[in-house]
């Protein structure tokens, strides 16, 4: 006879870290939608029945993947900057989780990258996130680079950007400025195909293969926010990164990070095996304004 442990779970459970987080929450979304059930690992523990708390400085909770048959790793701490510490959290955050998942038996993975993890970036954020990459492939994980998620409720990036843009007068650092763009509704969709399929052995990218100038970027979000075309200005960007360094060191909170201007002026080549989203039926939409 058998017994009710060996039968296959009707509902499939996803645990997503940062899931409170703009790319978390839309992972979460596109699980439930996907007919997933959805553990969150989140800083601060969260509200909900199916929260953990977890952050990426500690040790896995135990019975946070217990049961579970697909992990989603979202999480990035933004709040530590200096190489040692991006490493010590970021990195070896990561190394914990994927070992936990191993141990608890968690059946298939998929590390979210992003495009500004490229060979030859300078980019911190770049460098901990190809580190990262290394590690979960190795563990046969899937990973997948986002380009920059965009879309009617923007955070992180795009969201910093449609700030910029309400600005009358707009500093645009670097004439070469361009991102690979991603709506929000496209990743929302494309994760849980991704993490049923096979893993491809390289980092797949999750981005329109088309990129797009920020100054388009800037005049087509303002635009459409407000009809008003707001006026762009071309400056050096190695003054800017080397002023928004400095300013690190003080108190000043600044909305947009100066290794995050890399990412900008710094962009990926191209977007890596795109080929690999049409054997999946996943047609991603350029951009447009939102």
């Amino acid at each position: 006879m058998l017994e009710l442990k060996d039968a296959p779970r009707a509902t499939p459970v996803v645990a997503v870290t940062g899931a409170n987080g703009y790319v978390g929450s839309l992972a979460t979304a596109g699980f439930r939608q996907a007919g997933f059930s959805v553990r969150r690992l989140v800083r601060g523990g969260g509200t909900g029945r199916d929260d953990f708390a977890y952050t990426l400085d500690r040790e896995v909770p135990g019975a946070a993947l217990e049961g579970v048959d697909t992990l989603v790793h979202c999480a990035y701490d933004f709040t530590v900057t200096q190489r040692r510490q991006v490493w010590a959290t970021n990195v070896l955050g990561t190394q914990r989780l994927i070992a936990a998942a191993g141990s608890a038996g968690v059946r298939r993975s998929v590390f979210i990258s992003s495009m500004s993890a490229y060979p030859g970036t300078r980019q911190l954020y770049g460098l901990a996130k190809l580190a990262g990459e290394a590690m979960a492939l190795s563990y046969g994980m899937c990973v997948v680079r986002l380009g920059l998620v965009y879309g009617p409720n923007s955070g992180g990036m795009a969201g910093a950007l449609r700030r910029l843009a309400s600005l009358p007068l707009i500093p645009l650092p670097g004439s070469r400025c361009c991102q690979y763009m991603l709506h929000e509704d496209d990743l929302a969709h494309a994760l849980p195909v991704l993490a049923r399929a096979d893993p491809p052995d390289r980092a797949v990218g999750l981005a329109h293969p088309v990129p797009v100038p920020i100054s388009r970027l800037l005049r087509r979000q303002e635009t459409g926010r407000t009809g008003r075309l707001p006026v762009i200005v071309p400056v050096p960007w190695r003054p800017v990164y080397w002023a928004m360094r400095a300013a690190e060191l003080t108190p000043v909170h600044l909305p947009l990070r100066a290794d995050s201007l890399l990412g900008l002026v710094r962009p990926a080549p191209r977007v890596p095996l795109t080929e690999h989203l049409r054997t999946l039926g996943l047609e991603l939409r350029p951009f447009q304004s939102c």
